[in-house]
């Protein structure tokens, strides 16, 4: 076993030392492990630890019976003991799983350690004994950036060697690695990288709920444009559709790139939301099909919208979205196109039709569709910006755009006697909505009465 003399000491909290040293006393070693030694040794706080140890699970239940015992996931090995209200997850050593999610135990921490992919994962801890790190994760995280190493087993393991790789046995540990680079507090070792490419179609032997699970979790970092760019070999082996973005010219003077990187650059500059990112990721998938050319050599994609919008739906659905995430989405693609001018009156127009949050999205969605093309679109971009910030003002002074915030209603108009049917009421409301739209000061009770009387001697006329 492997011990490491760490350059920094990590301070564990007083319930899980609670824990530990009761399993010592029972003459069992005991071991804090995972995300959290890996968060205390980046100097995260963190309230989400493990355990594990070399005691059964029956052990383990009967040693912590004076404590609240959670034992819900007993069939994967697993016991929760709450000790002064911290949930603390404990289990003995595991090797893996089998097909049907039965835990294979074992007597060694090494192997434990060596099933959880990456380096800076499969570090242990306890005050008595200090770090054991087989696979050099505290190196991985003492850099002056992490480095996402995976785990290697060397060349004259015997016992090893015909064990597959990482990737190859957990294939969602690559949009893991990728997650973790995404992130920007982390970076991908050469050894690590050139796996991930040599492992990418095993993605496609994946479950669909952990690739969309991963997958979210790249989009929304800070860094997601930069991974989808520099590994897009791996999003054409997980989304295949990309393959037809890759090196396709638009053939227009505003795209300074190939389709797939001006897809993967406006994901980057969406806001971290993952309906947005999502729809920023699938909106140019229709582009090649309803490409066509004028005699100039101009680049045109008219229907491209409705396209996208169809795989984007079959993508969503394959990797098992729900339907008010693949909706919201395909709203968002579907609408990329629709004009929205910098106007008040247009934007509250747009209100009408739409929730606030919607059309803040879809202005959202065009700045950053703006933002990855040339450095010439940076003005329209910044215009989609005010155009956001005019919203809000609507919003926060609580300028009318629906019928229900007019300061009178079909029951002001019947009961004043000003109309003489539903129909004449509807025309009457939707005209007096019109001119409170365009001057927002219009809006009272005294004006609109006045006015609705007006309109009304008109319709008689008439």
């Amino acid at each position: 076993m492997a011990e490491h003399n760490l350059k920094a000491s990590i301070e564990i909290p007083n319930q899980v030392n609670e824990l530990l040293n009761r399993l010592h006393a029972y003459s069992y070693r005991a071991y804090i492990v995972g995300r959290c030694v890996r968060e205390l040794i980046g100097g995260t706080s963190t309230v989400d630890f493990d355990i594990i140890t070399d005691a059964e699970v029956g052990r383990i239940r009967a040693i912590f019976d004076i404590y609240n015992v959670n034992i819900d996931n007993l069939t994967k090995g697993e016991v929760v003991v709450t000790v002064q209200g911290m949930p603390v997850l404990i289990a003995p050593y595991r090797k893996g799983f089998t097909e049907k999610g039965a835990p294979i135990y074992t007597d060694s921490i090494i192997e434990d350690l060596k099933r959880r992919d990456f380096s800076f994962n499969a570090i242990a801890y306890n005050p008595r004994e200090g770090f054991v790190d087989p696979f050099g994760g505290v190196d991985c995280l003492l850099g002056e950036q992490a480095v996402v190493d995976v785990i290697k087993i060397a060349d004259d393991d015997e016992k090893n060697k015909d064990e597959p790789a990482t990737f190859e046995r957990n294939p969602v540990s690559i949009l893991q690695a990728l997650g973790y680079y995404s992130s920007g507090d982390y970076v991908i070792s050469p050894a690590t990288q050139e796996a991930i490419f040599m492992y990418k179609d095993y993605l496609n032997d994946a479950a669909p709920a952990d690739l969309r699970t991963e997958l979210s979790w790249v989009l929304h970092g800070r860094n997601a444009s930069t991974v989808l760019e520099e590994y897009a070999e791996v999003f054409i082996a997980l989304i295949p559709e990309f393959a037809a973005l890759a090196d396709f010219s638009l053939k227009r003077p505003e795209y300074s790139c190939d389709a797939l990187t001006h897809t993967f650059r406006s994901v980057g500059y969406a806001s971290p939301v993952l309906t947005l990112r999502y729809a920023m990721l699938l909106h140019s998938l229709g582009k090649p099909d309803c490409f066509s050319e004028d005699a100039s050599g101009k680049g045109h994609f008219h229907g491209h919208a409705e396209r996208s919008f169809l795989y984007a739906q079959k993508i969503m659905r394959r990797m098992g979205f729900s339907e008010d995430e693949t909706r919201e989405v395909g709203f968002l693609i579907k609408n990329q196109s629709v004009e929205i001018t910098n106007e008040r009156r247009s934007l509250k127009l747009r209100l009408r039709e739409m929730p606030p949050e919607r059309l803040k999205s879809i202005l959202q969605f065009r700045y950053a569709d703006l933002k990855a093309r040339s450095p010439d679109f940076e003005g329209a971009a910044m215009a989609c910006k005010k155009q956001i910030d005019a919203v809000n003002e609507i919003i926060a002074l609580k300028e009318c755009y629906t019928l229900h915030q007019l300061a009178v209603n079909r029951y002001d108009l019947i009961q004043g006697g000003l109309v003489r049917n539903d129909e004449h009421a509807n025309t009457v409301l939707e005209r007096l909505l019109d001119m409170v739209i365009e001057t927002p000061a219009f809006n009272t009770r005294q004006r609109l009465l006045g006015a609705a009387e007006k309109i009304m001697r008109d319709i008689i006329v008439k």
